[in-house]
């Protein structure tokens, strides 16, 4: 079956938006904003923990997009831009909070974490097809395994035939 590189995209496109709303529901359930005190310092503090949760979720996501095999491109990459809208927002969170030394660090530790993942997934080249991939046609295709094969052997024996 023929790859369909478009839908890939809008596919990758489209889990990265449901993975970073997934992620924001789940540390508003389990960690929800705090009522308002007045000195906003509890709002504060609530900033940059999400900030530090949102961190830590999207650089787990980011290194699971990482080690998923290649076969599964379109769903790494949406992982992919899943952890980075992700990191996006735990940067925005950070930079909301008032509290300048942790928001710094905050920033960078996804600045590391970004450029790390960045050079991790397209600093070193492109990912190899693994040999069990490559030998059975890609897609593990008996017919085409079995048209290969044809194909080899009617070229073995023009090789032998011009010798």
């Amino acid at each position: 079956m023929k790859r369909n590189g478009a839908l890939q995209i809008i596919f990758a496109f489209f889990l990265g938006l449901v993975l970073v709303a997934f992620v924001w529901i789940g540390v508003i359930t389990f960690y929800p904003e705090p009522s308002w005190d007045g000195s906003g310092s509890s709002r504060t503090a609530w900033q940059l923990m999400v900030g530090i949760i949102l961190l830590v979720t999207a650089t787990v996501v980011l290194a699971i997009s990482l080690a998923l095999p290649v076969t599964l491109e379109a769903i790494a990459n949406g992982l992919l831009l899943g952890g980075v809208f992700t990191m996006i927002s735990a940067v925005a969170m950070a930079l909301s909070s008032e509290s300048g030394p942790w928001r710094f660090a905050v920033v960078t530790a996804a600045l590391a974490v970004t450029i790390g993942i960045g050079y991790l997934r397209f600093g070193r080249g492109p990912r190899a097809v693994p040999a069990a991939t490559a030998a059975s046609g890609g897609a593990g295709d008996p017919q085409l395994t079995a048209r290969v094969e044809q194909l080899e052997h009617r070229l073995e024996a023009i090789r032998r035939a011009l010798d």
